[in-house]
C-alpha cells in the first residue's frame, strides 16, 4: 500500500459552507477533502465508489446526493436500512460480500472508525480488501478516538501536523463542547 496522506487536517483545508448544517464542524472540511481527493486521482464519472457508513439524514444526505451526482456508479451503506436510492446494509466490522473484494475504484470512511467498538486496523483492513489494485481508500476521523498509534505501527509512519490542527473550537462552524476534537485524513492507494 501506498500512504498518500496521513495527516491531522487543518485549518488551511477547504471549507465548504453547503455542508454546513449548524452542528456538524468537521464535515464542512472533511467532505470537500473527499471530492478533492477523488478529482485529484481520477477524471471520470464511471468509476465505482463506495461510501461506506454513510449516515441517514442531513449533511450525510447532501453528501450521498453530491457523490450520486458527479459518479454515477456509486452506492452507500450503513448497519441501518435506508430507502434512499443506492443504499444497502453493511457492517464496517465484518468481512465484506464477496462480490465487493477488490470491486470499488475508490472506498470512503468519514468519520466513523473512531466510533466503531472494535478493533480500527480490523475495520480498516475490511474497507482496504474492498478496494481494486491501483484504487484509493479515503478515510476522516476524530481525535481523540481513533486508535492511532495502532495506524502508525501499519504504516510505519507517524501522522502528520502541517499548520493549524483544525479543532471543533477553530472550525468556520464551531461547535463548542468541555473537550478538544481534531480530525484527521487518511488517503491510501492500493498497490497493483
Amino acid at each position: 500500500m501506498e500512504i498518500i496522506e496521513f495527516r491531522k487536517i487543518t485549518t488551511d483545508d477547504t471549507y465548504n459552507s453547503r455542508y454546513n448544517d449548524g452542528s456538524a464542524w468537521s464535515r464542512v472540511y472533511e467532505y470537500q477533502l473527499v471530492l478533492d481527493n477523488i478529482k485529484k486521482h481520477y477524471n471520470d464519472n464511471l468509476i465505482k465508489i463506495h461510501n461506506s457508513s454513510w449516515g441517514f439524514d442531513g449533511v450525510h444526505v447532501l453528501f450521498k446526493e453530491e457523490l450520486d451526482k458527479l459518479y454515477v456508479n456509486t452506492i452507500h451503506s450503513d448497519i441501518k436500512p435506508s430507502n434512499l436510492k443506492n443504499t444497502t446494509i453493511y457492517d464496517i466490522t465484518k468481512k465484506e460480500p464477496t462480490e465487493w473484494y477488490e470491486n470499488f475504484d475508490v472506498v470512503i470512511n468519514v468519520s466513523t472508525l473512531e466510533e466503531v467498538n472494535y478493533n480500527h486496523v480490523d475495520v480498516f483492513n475490511n474497507l482496504y480488501n474492498q478496494v481494486k489494485p491501483g484504487g484509493l481508500l479515503i478515510c476522516t476521523f476524530d481525535l481523540p478516538g481513533l486508535q492511532i498509534h495502532e495506524f502508525e505501527n501499519l504504516f510505519n509512519k507517524k501522522l502528520v501536523v502541517n499548520g493549524v490542527p483544525l479543532t471543533n473550537h477553530n472550525s468556520k462552524l464551531k461547535n463548542i463542547g468541555p473537550k478538544t476534537l481534531e480530525c484527521g485524513i487518511m488517503v491510501i492507494k492500493k498497490y497493483l
